[in-house]
């Protein structure tokens, strides 16, 4: 309902998931004892999120995000976690971006280009758990995510495959490209969702946070939306011939 709504509404809905995730992601790096610092360092990454979606000036953006990564970083030297700091800026940014693409694919896109992309997710996930069940097999990754098979990247990516030709023969032209992107959609979205177990792996983590009862926390459910939604932006900002 908010994706279709969009506008200020929907900035401010990513913006609280960026948040959110951005503070799953802190507690990983920094531990749970500077709770105060966490949620207020992911209420800052939410207001650049959220600034960034609300169209405001690019100096006031810059000079809000530059006054809060120097407070960030004094604090970090206070509390003797510099060395984590490095660490935990790059980790932001595949939060902060997509997020960012995110809303600028709803402001510049048509809205059935979004559904498309969370579809083909969707499909992923569900293909590639269904058939990953049922034929199992090699591992794909068993280091990272011992649960994650050959098989299952194939149910995924025939998933996702037969959810963008189904949009492009009822919705959208173009059948072959967005079947093919369709495919990559989902490689890239399981590359996500490695990524996030590599991630959750290192810090020693079942889970990034128990927010969702029984599913774990935000970025769980969205590692590999936004892996995908951070590919298709970069192809319609890069690629001219390939534009959605």
């Amino acid at each position: 309902y908010i994706l279709v709504i969009g506008g200020d509404y929907f900035s401010l809905f990513i913006s609280i998931l960026g948040a959110v995730m951005i503070w799953e992601m802190a507690r990983a790096i920094f531990g749970s004892a500077h709770s105060r610092f966490l949620i207020i360092l992911s209420i800052g990454f939410g207001v650049v999120i959220l600034l960034t979606g609300l169209r405001i000036g690019i100096l006031l953006l810059s000079t809000f995000v530059l006054l809060f990564l120097v407070l960030f970083s004094i604090y970090c030297l206070v509390i003797k976690q510099a060395d984590k700091i490095t660490k935990f800026l790059i980790c932001s940014l595949f939060i902060v971006i997509p997020c960012t693409l995110f809303l600028w694919l709803r402001e510049t896109k048509e809205l059935i280009i979004l559904f498309w992309i969370l579809s083909c997710v969707i499909a992923t996930d569900i293909g590639a758990y269904v058939v990953g069940k049922i034929i199992g097999g090699a591992k794909l990754a068993p280091k990272i995510s011992p649960n994650k098979t050959w098989s299952g990247l194939f149910g995924g990516v025939t998933a996702s495959a037969f959810t963008g030709l189904g949009f492009s023969v009822f919705w959208m032209e173009k059948h072959f490209k967005f079947v093919c992107l369709s495919l990559l959609i989902a490689i890239v979205a399981q590359m996500g969702d490695l990524l996030e177990s590599r991630f959750k792996r290192k810090y020693s983590l079942k889970e990034t946070s128990n927010i969702i009862p029984g599913h774990g926390g935000i970025m769980d459910r969205l590692d590999g939306h936004m892996a995908a939604v951070t590919f298709i932006a970069l192809i319609s900002f890069t690629t001219s011939q390939m534009q959605l």
